[in-house]
């Protein structure tokens, strides 16, 4: 399904925030990485990919923003690979798929919701490497509630991040942005982070939203380190 950026927005539940200079701090160790299952989310460009077999071709094992370049067209598959149902019953399913990438999550630990989106944004202005075209992407998801803001905002309050690698022992590295206030009060804080496959013309994105009291960037770090990761498989026939 392709999306506009509009459309990603809403399906992505955003609420009118205001971007700061403050991105989350999520660095750290990863713990084990989770194994491949299929999301919540499903449809034709929403999928989460199959593990690859022993004998089909592999993607490069650390995907750098750089080495998203080595992805060819129409040869690969990317989608989230997400265990917020399976892990245990932290989450709960707060928006079911809508058949078009689109699914979300309510913590019932921190009422922080977590809402997916993976697919294609018609209206996205490719970049110099996967680097610069995902700093696009969080800027076009969120242009609709920030109105006005562009790649460079993204950039300038941005941080580096990764996720496993799930299709085999490695990493995929994503960007991170994240603020405070919204409809939730002054005190709510949200983060967005994903990654955008140029060669692939995927967008995978996540938002984070948690109410007074919680911080967001502590949620992207359980989530990143427990319950997260992207699956890059070789697209079939």
């Amino acid at each position: 399904m392709h999306l506009s950026a509009r459309a990603a927005v809403t399906a992505l539940l955003l609420s009118a925030l205001v971007l700061t200079a403050c991105a989350p701090d999520v660095t750290g160790a990863r713990r084990v990485s989770p194994e491949p299952t299929a999301s919540a989310g499903s449809g034709d460009d929403g999928e989460t990919p199959e593990p690859v077999d022993d004998d089909a071709p592999s993607p490069p094992a650390d995907l750098t923003f750089a080495a998203g370049a080595d992805l060819e067209p129409g040869a690969w598959h990317a989608g989230w690979d997400d265990r917020l149902m399976v892990a245990d019953d932290r989450f709960s399913v707060s928006t079911p798929d809508d058949g078009n990438g689109a699914w979300a999550y309510l913590d019932g630990q921190t009422q922080c919701t977590v809402a997916f989106y993976q697919g294609a944004i018609t209206d996205l202005a490719m970049g110099a490497d996967d680097r610069e075209s995902t700093d696009n992407m969080l800027a076009a998801v969120l242009t609709a509630q920030i109105p006005g803001v562009t790649g460079a905002d993204v950039t300038a309050n941005a941080s580096d991040e990764f996720v496993a690698q799930t299709t085999q022992e490695g990493s995929v590295d994503v960007r991170i942005v994240g603020g405070s206030g919204g409809s939730a009060g002054d005190e709510a804080t949200w983060s967005e982070f994903g990654r955008m496959f140029g060669t692939l013309g995927t967008a995978l994105v996540v938002n984070v939203e948690c109410p007074a009291g919680q911080d967001a960037s502590a949620e992207v770090s359980t989530l990143l380190d427990e319950y997260l990761g992207i699956a890059v498989s070789a697209a079939s026939g």
